[in-house]
C-alpha cells in the first residue's frame, strides 16, 4: 500500500505561495541593499547584512519554488515486511520492520510503534493534511498489526478459530 500525503495540486498551490514569498523578500531585500550601499549617508554594517539575509531567504524561496531545490514526496507506504513514511516533504523518512515491532499503540492523534529494543517510534498523524487519508493509514496500520499477531492498545487478537460448519 502507498499512499501520497501530499497531494500534487496542493503542493502547487504551496510552491506558489513560497514563489511569492520569494520574490516579495528577494526585492525587498535588494531595496535595503541599495538603500543601505547607495542613498544612506552612514554605512550602518548590522542593517546592510540583515537586508543581505533577506535577499539570500528571499532566493532561498525562489530555489523551492522553482524546484531548483526540490522536495521530497510526503507518503506513507507498507508491506508485508515494512512500514515506511515521510510525513512532511522537509522531514526525514522513517522505516520499521514489523519483526522488530512488538506492539502498537492507536490514538486518535498517533500511533506508536513499540520495539523489542524499548523505542518507541510515533507516527503523529496530525501531520497528515487530509484527515480521511490520516483515518485510512491508522485503520490499515491497525489490521495489519492484528494480521501479524501483536497486540494493539495492549489488546492481544484473538486466536482464530474454525468458523462453524452446517
Amino acid at each position: 500500500m502507498y499512499v501520497n500525503l501530499f497531494p500534487r495540486k496542493q503542493l502547487r498551490a504551496t510552491k506558489k505561495s513560497v514563489l511569492v514569498l520569494g520574490l516579495f523578500l528577494g526585492v525587498g531585500g535588494a531595496y535595503a541593499v541599495l538603500r543601505e550601499l547607495l542613498w544612506q549617508t552612514a554605512f550602518r554594517p548590522y542593517w546592510a547584512m540583515a537586508s543581505v539575509l533577506i535577499v539570500l531567504i528571499g532566493l532561498l524561496c525562489l530555489a523551492v519554488a522553482t524546484d531548483f531545490i526540490r522536495l521530497k514526496d510526503a507518503y506513507f507506504s507498507m508491506t508485508p515486511e515494512r512500514v515506511s513514511y515521510r510525513l512532511a516533504v522537509w522531514g526525514r523518512e522513517h522505516f520499521l520492520l514489523w519483526k522488530d515491532v512488538q506492539a502498537l499503540q492507536v490514538t486518535k492523534h498517533w500511533v506508536s510503534f513499540i520495539l523489542h529494543n524499548g523505542e518507541i517510534k510515533k507516527l503523529r498523524l496530525g501531520l497528515i493534511q487530509n484527515p480521511e487519508i490520516a483515518h485510512h493509514v491508522s485503520r490499515s496500520i491497525h489490521l495489519a498489526a492484528l494480521e501479524k499477531g501483536l497486540p494493539v492498545n495492549d489488546v492481544l487478537p484473538s486466536a482464530p478459530e474454525p468458523s462453524l460448519q452446517v
